[in-house]
């Protein structure tokens, strides 16, 4: 018998989580170019912040959804290559930030580890999730669609579709308290 979702308990995990993700350092070493101006490296490293910036932000996702009632985090280097399970509703995630995340191959290697676990598991719902569409309308929107791939039907969830299919009822606040936290924290 599974024990009764605490919300609460839910949200200090996650404030201490996105706080340990924030702050935890980077390593700011900038790749060598022959052309390197002041100007250039100065906006080199802006990019890099950027690019740090949303990784963090996808670790945060993939903590804060795993995490959440039902849920779980794969973590790094699960045996499935996958990022978030669910067994008692028998779903499967593969999880990016945005619709432009995976290139073509990229995209093609986590459709490939979807389909295979959907032939070993055909009871289970595999969900090709991106938090982000390419617009804030189309994200707020949400959309979902069917994909086939290797024989089998692999759900493509995005936006608000994804984030409410997992939080439910308490998407707004969760989301939220998430942008509460990253504004305390994020230096």
């Amino acid at each position: 018998m599974s024990s009764k979702f605490d919300l609460t308990k839910y949200l200090e995990k996650i404030d201490d989580i996105i706080k340990n993700i924030l702050k935890k350092s980077v390593k700011n070493k900038l790749t060598y170019d022959i052309l390197d101006t002041k100007k250039t490296i100065k906006y080199k490293i802006i990019s890099l912040k950027e690019k740090q910036r949303l990784m963090k932000i996808g670790l945060i996702w993939q903590e804060v959804l795993g995490n959440y009632d039902k849920y779980e985090d794969l973590g790094i280097g699960h045996e499935t290559g996958l990022d978030i399970i669910s067994r008692s509703k028998k779903i499967i995630i593969e999880l990016k930030n945005r619709t432009n995340t995976d290139n073509a191959s990229s995209k093609k290697a986590n459709l490939d580890k979807l389909a295979k676990f959907k032939k070993l598991h055909p009871e289970y719902t595999c969900i090709y999730g991106n938090i982000n569409d390419t617009t804030e309308l189309k994200t707020d929107m949400g959309n979902i669609k069917d994909i086939i791939h290797d024989g089998v039907e692999i759900k493509h969830y995005i936006g608000m579709a994804l984030i409410r299919m997992i939080l439910e009822e308490n998407t707004d606040l969760i989301i939220n308290f998430m942008k509460e936290c990253i504004d305390k924290y994020l230096d």
